[in-house]
């Protein structure tokens, strides 16, 4: 359950100024209504994005006044924007050329140009007087220094972003950049409290033609309130946008927002599994269900404080073999997950399912497999007797240790998480059908990192982090442990902090060669080729695959509500690609 979301009542008053229009376009649809989303938590922070430390809420806000320079349909082709044509990269990798179109205004009539692009990125983004949240993305380690992109205007709608370093990635950076006006971010320059307090840039005035909306009004009872620009440069062919106005409305409860959807009062909205088919049932709206990059799997502790068992991969595939994924989406997630055997999700252009090892697709089929393959790694089965529930005598065959006892797994558990509990119950009565059990380590998040995941070698004064080395280890010993993270459909490289010898957060004791070098691959110039990248990480995938030193569970599954009466909404994980052109029918 997420925080109720303290509400508070102050009123953000936006006073826009409007040019004058250019002319009427031809409209594909007719202009009318107000689309309403709902959204669940805190509101963003700020229309001046580059202020905010919200996770990306005050930016998304701002893209409806600034379109960014390219983005991705639910294939992940691009889809030009504020770009004339796709970015360059020099063969070697280090030099970006960007060309962007010759029609985008600021609201004063001012043309937008390269080089408030430029000052963008050199004067705010890469600015030591601003903490931007996102900084890193624009830096470069060289030799242990820390290292700025260096942007260069080349003409009037032509700049070029040089690198030291190799990075295939940063493109995806690039692509979502978006600019703040040269002439009036200038003048509060270098003084973050005037930069903060900039009417101009805190209600987005200077927007022009660069997005499909206005903001208007911005108040915790109204909501965002945003108003259709026609002045978008998008617009010219058909018309679009085609609502006459957008809002978005935050509310603190889920329960909160279903009764929202339920009286017709919000247009969208994200509902829980559980959820979904009573939405359904309400008449007046369609449930898409779109795959998304969030998953969950099971760690496998191949440090010296966990079971030694767990450092032989025949281990850790006989014991993903029955951990059973279509029992976890159907009794954990009602239906709505896929399951997951890569970092990499399914919709990625860089995804290859031939490369992968399905384990726990067919647990019971596999059962057998998976006790030899133990027995095979040198270990033995004998028969015990335990008692059952009601106290009675059971004999059961389990493995057991060099004294001859029950091999009982370290299974930490979140104190706080029904969620983890649950499947807690459900990979214990997996593990059981091939002889192993579980000892369940019940303790809050706070401990289970810091005492549980966190490590240093042993007798040194280091302080703990996520990966001290091969030969560290957690102050409380454990076997599995159940986390989640985002797999990132094209930017890949960011895997690299869990699966190779030095990654940030390899908590589980990867320490692979040949999965280190092909990620130094990666980021090599070979690994510019969009050929050779997938080859590359399909690679990656497999060894993976093949070690399961994680086991990736499932990927979770968004049930978005939308009304019946909004057209032109293409189902998929990036269903907003288009959100300018839709419309009430």
């Amino acid at each position: 359950m997420k925080k109720i979301l303290l509400i508070s009542t102050i009123v953000v008053l936006i006073i826009i100024v409007l040019p004058a229009c250019a002319g009427s376009p031809q409209q594909l649809h007719p202009v009318w209504g107000e689309f309403i989303e709902g959204q669940l938590g805190e509101d963003a922070q700020t229309l001046n994005w580059i202020l905010a430390t919200d996770g990306g809420a005050s930016k998304r806000y701002a893209s409806f006044m600034i379109d960014p320079l390219a983005t991705f349909d639910n294939q992940y082709k691009l889809q030009l924007r504020c770009l004339a044509k796709d970015v360059e990269a020099s063969p070697d990798g280090l030099v970006y050329t960007l060309t962007i179109r010759n029609d985008l205004k600021w609201s004063d009539g001012t043309a937008v140009t390269a080089a408030d692009y430029v000052y963008t990125i050199k004067n705010l983004i890469t600015a030591s007087w601003l903490e931007y949240s996102e900084k890193a993305l624009w830096q470069e380690n060289v030799g242990g220094g820390i290292y700025l992109v260096n942007p260069q205007v080349v003409n009037e709608t032509t700049f070029k972003v040089v690198r030291k370093t190799v990075d295939p990635d940063f493109i995806y950076v690039l692509y979502e950049l978006m600019p703040y006006p040269k002439h009036i971010a200038q003048h509060y320059e270098n003084s973050l409290k005037d930069f903060t307090e900039a009417p101009e840039l805190a209600n987005m005035t200077y927007s022009g033609n660069l997005g499909p909306y206005r903001p208007v009004l911005w108040n915790t009872i109204d909501g965002f309130v945003m108003k259709r620009n026609p002045e978008y440069y998008r617009g010219k062919a058909s018309g679009e946008p085609y609502f006459e106005s957008y809002r978005i409305r935050s509310f603190g409860l889920q329960q909160m927002m279903n009764e929202a959807l339920r009286d017709g009062r919000i247009n969208y909205a994200m509902v829980e599994p559980q959820d979904a088919n009573a939405v359904r049932s309400i008449g007046g709206f369609n449930v898409y269900t779109v795959p998304t990059g969030y998953y969950v799997y099971v760690a496998y502790n191949q440090r010296d404080n966990g079971w030694e068992g767990l450092k032989n991969p025949k281990i850790r595939q006989a014991i993903s073999m029955v951990i059973d994924k279509p029992a976890i989406i159907n009794d954990m997630y009602s239906g709505y997950a896929d399951p997951a055997f890569s970092f990499i999700p399914p919709y990625s252009p860089w995804y290859n399912e031939s490369v992968l090892k399905k384990y726990g697709m067919t647990p019971v089929v596999d059962k057998d497999k998976a006790i030899e393959l133990i027995k095979s790694a040198g270990f033995e089965m004998k028969e015990k007797v335990f008692e059952d529930k009601d106290g009675k005598p059971n004999k059961r065959n389990v493995f057991v240790d060099k004294d001859g006892n029950p091999i009982k797994l370290n299974f930490i558990i979140d104190l706080d998480s029904e969620f983890e509990q649950n499947l807690a119950v459900l990979i214990r009565m997996n593990l059981m059908s091939i002889g192993l059990d579980i000892n369940p380590k019940f303790s809050t998040r706070e401990i289970i990192f810091k005492e549980g995941l966190m490590n240093k070698v042993p007798g040194s004064d280091n302080d703990p982090t996520f990966n001290s080395g091969p030969k560290a280890v957690s102050i409380q010993p454990w076997d599995l442990v159940i986390l989640s993270t985002y797999g990132n459909a094209l930017s890949l490289q960011g895997s690299e902090a869990f699966f190779t010898s030095a990654g940030k957060y390899n908590l589980f004791g990867l320490y692979n060669d040949k999965v280190d070098a092909l990620y130094v691959k990666a980021r090599s110039a070979e690994g510019i080729s969009q050929e050779n990248r997938k080859k590359i990480f399909n690679e990656i995938s497999q060894i993976l695959s093949d070690e399961q030193t994680v086991n990736f569970l499932v990927f979770y599954k968004d049930n978005v509500a939308l009304s019946n009466k909004v057209k032109g909404v293409v189902p998929g994980p990036n269903l907003f690609y288009n959100y300018q052109t839709w419309y009430f029918d």
